[in-house]
């Protein structure tokens, strides 16, 4: 009986997480090859051999990402150039990594299935997580995620000998792809401390070993560039350059440093700034806010809101809510500050889906209403925070919807980098490779559809990247 009740509620999330998916693997099979952040990838692919692959991989300097640059070149030697297995690539991470939080999840209840749907919303609809659909071979940050939450579930299950030892070459791998995998390090520390299941002292070995190796390799074989100190980002209600930046911060970078930390993690919390620049304040200062604007803005505020309630009055239950939490407090609060040099949606990724982990613990327990919290907190709270729940399972819904348009608009925007963009971007400056010619000749051949005839109502109610044409 209590298995069967326990398997049912798994209907509605993995439903959820189906229809996610499917609505997502419809816009990206429009999309066509960018030109600016793909060619620059395979052209090194293509070009070096693989003695010089190896030695530009691991001799890289201030973006050390040798797993990357070794994966572009062999799946290109394995697979060419065919867009079909690149896009179901992405479409297969992204299922990954709503599986891998459905997994850690484990939503038996009735109130955790709900909060489940919701937070899986809040991984599809948060901004920060269309750099997961970013169509080039090997999208880097999607796997780092899908590492890091394999590393999560691994803490949070029993412990194995087999699963201790295996945070070894799971740390060194989500390292060597990308900067963000110091995310893992931090996260297993944690729950290590939280007396995580899995994550036992072996694991917390293996995994200091791991990032010991990446450490020896990265400043044993890779160039010790400097890292620019300003880098282009937004300040207040503009983007500011680096020269800019030089001049207001020369004698105090910290302060820059400290608001592009605090920009990066009110973006998850508040969906503002966006990339550090405060839109929703910009558009009240000129009386014109969109009603898009507003969903994002209130839909965050409330969910941050039921979070900090449930935290405030300890409605988080013992046991493996409190280590999600924790994993999930970690992703936002560290991810945040990898943003410390400059700030953009996509940084945020990780610190949003360790967001979504917070919803949902969160709002299990507002919609199971512990007896001993809710004498506490007091009846009117409690219940003030179940009725938010319902405000922001429709915000978050709407936010899930704009994904789907997100994706068209960013069709289009592929398709313009070829065609009226393409001499802006230096394609006719480049050398005239057949590399060039076949992925221009492929994206002219499969345009995506003009977004800017969609009709009116989703310019209102989503983010658009383009203006609506007007008839």
């Amino acid at each position: 009986m209590s298995q069967r009740a326990d398997t049912r509620f798994w209907i509605a999330p993995v439903a959820c997480a189906l229809v996610i998916t499917a609505l997502s693997g419809v816009a990206l099979s429009r999309l066509s090859w960018s030109f600016v952040d793909l060619y620059n990838l395979l052209y090194r692919a293509t070009a070096l051999s693989w003695p010089e692959t190896l030695s530009y991989a691991f001799g890289g300097g201030v973006e050390y990402r040798p797993l990357l640059i070794i994966g572009v070149k062999l799946a290109h030697q394995v697979v060419g150039l065919r867009a079909w297995f690149y896009k179901a690539l992405v479409l297969l991470q992204f299922a990954a990594i709503l599986a891998g939080l459905l997994r850690i999840f484990l939503p038996t209840t009735r109130q955790r299935a709900v909060a489940a749907c919701i937070a899986l919303a809040c991984v599809a609809g948060l901004h920060t997580s269309r750099i997961l659909f970013m169509f080039i071979p090997l999208n880097a940050h999607s796997f780092g995620v899908v590492l890091l939450l394999g590393g999560i579930l691994m803490a949070l299950s029993p412990q194995s000998r087999v699963r201790e030892w295996a945070f070894l070459p799971l740390t060194l791998t989500a390292l060597l792809t990308l900067e963000s995998g110091a995310l893992l390090v931090a996260v297993i520390l944690v729950l290590w401390k939280m007396n995580a299941p899995g994550a036992s002292g072996r694991a917390v070995a293996a995994t200091v070993i791991g990032t010991i190796v990446y450490v020896a390799v990265r400043f044993g074989l890779g160039a010790q560039e400097a890292t620019s100190v300003y880098t282009e980002t937004g300040l207040g209600f503009s983007d500011v350059s680096g020269p800019q930046l030089g001049e207001i911060f020369g004698h105090a970078p910290w302060l820059l440093w400290i608001y592009n930390v605090v920009a990066s993690a009110l973006t998850i919390a508040a969906s503002e700034p966006r990339a550090g620049r405060f839109l929703f304040i910009e558009a009240i200062l000129h009386g014109h806010v969109p009603l898009w604007m507003y969903v994002h803005v209130l839909s965050s505020v409330l969910t941050t809101a039921v979070i900090a309630y449930a935290f405030q009055t300890s409605l988080i239950a013992p046991g493996r809510d409190r280590l999600i939490a924790a994993a999930g407090m970690t992703l936002v609060v560290v991810g945040s500050a990898l943003g410390f040099l400059y700030t953009r949606d996509r940084i945020g990724v990780s610190a949003g889906v360790g967001y979504a982990m917070l919803v949902y613990v969160a709002v299990a327990a507002v919609l199971k209403g512990r007896p001993a919290a809710f004498a506490n907190a007091g009846g009117k709270g409690l219940r003030l925070a179940q009725a938010c729940v319902a405000v922001i399972a429709a915000g978050w819904l709407i936010r899930t919807g704009e994904l789907y348009f997100q994706l068209r608009d960013a069709g289009w925007e592929n398709y313009l980098e070829w065609t009226t963009r393409y001499q802006e971007l230096g394609g006719t400056s480049r050398p005239q490779t057949d590399l060039l010619m076949l992925l221009r000749n492929e994206a002219l051949a499969h345009a995506a559809g003009d977004p800017r005839n969609d009709p009116s109502w989703t310019y209102l109610l989503f983010e658009r990247e383009f203006e609506r044409n007007q008839r």
